[in-house]
Formats: structure tokens, C-alpha cells, sequence
């Protein structure tokens, strides 16, 4: 999101630009002095004899820019952080860190990084980090942070889990653990004055995101929660804050997306579906929004390659696949689910899948595409608060939740 513009005094290059224009011998009349800066050059004549003063104005916009602050990101490689385009002297009033040069040499790429618990966020494009970072948090205090609005035009945060690693839920067969359904242990809870219901997440969730409705009134905040359970561990996180302006091109239009995936392909998970040892999460109630695509009219669903991609409770959980009614407890939502893209008007569609198989055929064994042409394309998460058990037996396949790959199929 675009700031206002900076203005930067520069005297002595302008002056250097002027004077080095000139040359001894010119015709009277001739001489030109430039004035410079980032948009456009002008000449003025100036009368010969007369002393002159040089002073110009630049101005730039604090537009976004990449700095050379960079971020390990889980294992995959590094990035640079992104921040916002200042004078050296805003950077460090408004506390940033300059990394990094922009506006042709004129403005330092100032990053926001906060670390202290009850902080208060009011620059686009900061950077929530645990106490101590780029250690590792290993105390029992709770910590927070309070997100304001950097313009009144802001209608939403998108908040991007640069890293994210907190205690999850501890389980690895549920039935036998005696914290049920995979309750977190460590609690990160995002809230707002929507009154928008957001899920409770932990765990590994490095490389996910969520959006957040900020409200209508300038002075609506979003409150950042971490809640630690009391024992200590190992945590840490990095979480960028992005403010975005109502309408945004390229962004979710409607209420009720947690997460907004564009691009003709891309892969969908649950939180902390990352560690292989470890469960869903319980009371899970969110969709995942895809962007349609120029010319796309349909979206293809598959299991990513893992086998243990997909496993979610059924009503009566024995190992196998179920749809709509049978999925009264744990399910993935898909509003027209077929087995092929080019479904007929009598075909029957199906909108919520469980149990160990993600397919649309009752007797199948193994996963299968499902594909789902009704606008607009959205995934629905659902889980319950209750233990993975059936109705007499426990439920014996270790409820990992799911990852999806998707891609959007032309007209």
C-alpha cells in the first residue's frame, strides 16, 4: 500500500548538476542551470552577472521496496524482507531499520521489525518476531501485539507466516493421548471488531497465511495473541503484516476467505499439516479461496504424493472413504465435487469428503482427482472438538489432516 510522498532537500548535488553544465566562452544568453530530481529535468535561463541560489526539492513516494534485510525461510532457501521507501531521518523516527538504498539513491528501504510483547503496530509491512529473535523463545509469558490501521483506506491484514513454530497439539494417535482432538497446546488467536470468528492455529505453520478483517472505522485494531502453555519449549516465529486498501486488485473481495490462493496452480494444507508426527487441529471452521483465472472455468483437486496426505475423521470411521452425510465430523468442503470436469446436469455432485480417501466412488481404495466447477472456487475446513474415535472403536488411522494440489482447468 502506497504512503504519503517524502521530501528530500538537496542542495550540494544540484548544485554539482548546475555548475557542471557550464562553460567558459558561451554566448551571453546561453547559460542553463538544471534542476534535477526523480521525475523530470528543467532548465531555466538565468540572467549573466546576477548571483544565484540553487535549491532543490526531490520527492518520492514511500512506496515498498526489497531490502537487503533477508529471512531464512524454513529450510528453503532465504529472502529479503520487504519495506517501505523513507528518508534516513523518517526511518529512525518512525523506528525502522535501514536496509538497503531506494528512489535512485535518495531514500533508505526502511524495515519495521517488532520483538517486544504489547507493542503497537501502526507501519504497513512490519514484522512480528518472538522476544530475543532470531533465537528461540523458550519462556512461559504470553505475548501480544496491537495492529492500527496505517490509513483509513485499510480494510484488511494479510498476515504471512514467514516462520511459525509453536507447540502443537502433542499427539500422535489421538485415542490415546489424553489431550483430546487435538486441542493446541500453545495458542496463537488473531481478533478484530468485526466480531469475525477466527480459528485458534499452532504448530508448524511456516509458509502459511491468513486475512483479517480490520472494520470500517479508522480506529478498528486488530489484536495479535500467543498464548504459551506454561512449559518450556522451543518457539519462534516472524510474521509479516501487510495492510491492504479496500479493492485491492489481486485481492480476496468477499468476507469469509481465511486464505486466498491465486495463480492456475498451487497446493492447499491444513495447519500444522508440516510435522508428520502430529494431528489436525480441532475446531477448525474456515475456507481456503482460489482466485479464477482468465479463461478457467473449473478446479482440478488431487492428494499431493505424500500417502498420509489425507486422513479425516467419518462418522463411522473404519478406514474407509466417505461423502456428504457420512462426514458429520471431520470433512473437507468442495461445493460441486465430481470425478470429472465435464459433469452432466443429472450427475450427482458431492460437497463434503472424510474418512482416509479422498475420492467421489464409495468403493474406491485409492485417492482420486475431484473437480469442482462452480464459482467461486472454495475449499471448506471443518473439524469437530471431539476425539478421533468412532462410535465403538477408536479411530486407528492418525488424522493428519490434508494436502491438495490444485489446478485450473480452461473452458
Amino acid at each position: 500500500m502506497t504512503g504519503s510522498a517524502t521530501v528530500a532537500s538537496v542542495l550540494g548535488l544540484v548544485l554539482i548538476l548546475a555548475t557542471s553544465h557550464f562553460s567558459v566562452g558561451e554566448p551571453r544568453g546561453s547559460r542553463k542551470t538544471i534542476f534535477s530530481n526523480l521525475n523530470e529535468t528543467t532548465s531555466a535561463t538565468h540572467r549573466e552577472g546576477k548571483v544565484f541560489s540553487l535549491f532543490n526539492v526531490v520527492q518520492f513516494k514511500n512506496e515498498g521496496c526489497r531490502s537487503t534485510s533477508t529471512i531464512s525461510s524454513g529450510g528453503t532457501g532465504s529472502s529479503n524482507r520487504n519495506g517501505t521507501c523513507y528518508t534516513s531521518t523518517e526511518c529512525t523516527t518512525r523506528g525502522g531499520s535501514a536496509a538497503g538504498s531506494c528512489a535512485s539513491g535518495f531514500g533508505v528501504c526502511c524495515v519495521f521489525l517488532i520483538s517486544s510483547s504489547g507493542a503497537t503496530v501502526s507501519q504497513n509491512c512490519s514484522y512480528l518476531r518472538n522476544p530475543g529473535f532470531p533465537n528461540a523463545y523458550a519462556e512461559t509469558s504470553q505475548v501480544s501485539y496491537t495492529i492500527q490501521k496505517c490509513d483509513s483506506s485499510v480494510c484488511r491484514l494479510r498476515l504471512d507466516f514467514e516462520s511459525f513454530s509453536l507447540l502443537g497439539t502433542g499427539n500422535t494417535e489421538e485415542f490415546l493421548d489424553p489431550n483430546p482432538g487435538g486441542q493446541c497446546r500453545d495458542m496463537f488467536t488473531v481478533s478484530s471488531n468485526t466480531g469475525n470468528t477466527l480459528p485458534t492455529i499452532c504448530g508448524q505453520n511456516t509458509g502459511q497465511h491468513i486475512y483479517v478483517e480490520m472494520g470500517c472505522l479508522d480506529s478498528d485494531t486488530v489484536s495479535v495473541n500467543l498464548n504459551i502453555d506454561g512449559s518450556t519449549a522451543v518457539r519462534m516465529w516472524e510474521i509479516k503484516v501487510t495492510q491492504v486498501k479496500c479493492n485491492t486488485e489481486g485481492q480476496p473481495r468477499n468476507c469469509g476467505c481465511l486464505q486466498y490462493h491465486t495463480g492456475l496452480t498451487g497446493r492447499l494444507t491444513t495447519f500444522n499439516f508440516l510435522p508428520t508426527n502430529d494431528n489436525h487441529l480441532a475446531k477448525q471452521e474456515y475456507s481456503i479461496c482460489i482466485r479464477q483465472e482468465a479463461g478457467m472455468c473449473c478446479v482440478e483437486y488431487t492428494v499431493c504424493a505424500d500417502a498420509s496426505s489425507y486422513s479425516l475423521e467419518a462418522k463411522n470411521d473404519d478406514g474407509t472413504n466417505m461423502q456428504d452425510s457420512n462426514c458429520s465430523k471431520d470433512y473437507v468442503g468442495i461445493e460441486g465435487g465430481s470425478a470429472t470436469c465435464n459433469a452432466s446436469p443429472g450427475d450427482v455432485l458431492f460437497t463434503q469428503f472424510c474418512g482416509n480417501v479422498f475420492t467421489t466412488d464409495e468403493a474406491a481404495t485409492m485417492n482420486m482427482p475431484i473437480c469442482d466447477c462452480t464459482k467461486p472456487f472454495r475449499v471448506d475446513i471443518f473439524t469437530d472438538e471431539d476425539t478421533d474415535e468412532a462410535e465403538a472403536t477408536a479411530n486407528e488411522k492418525h488424522s493428519r489432516g490434508l494436502c491438495l494440489e490444485y489446478r485450473q482447468i480452461p473452458c
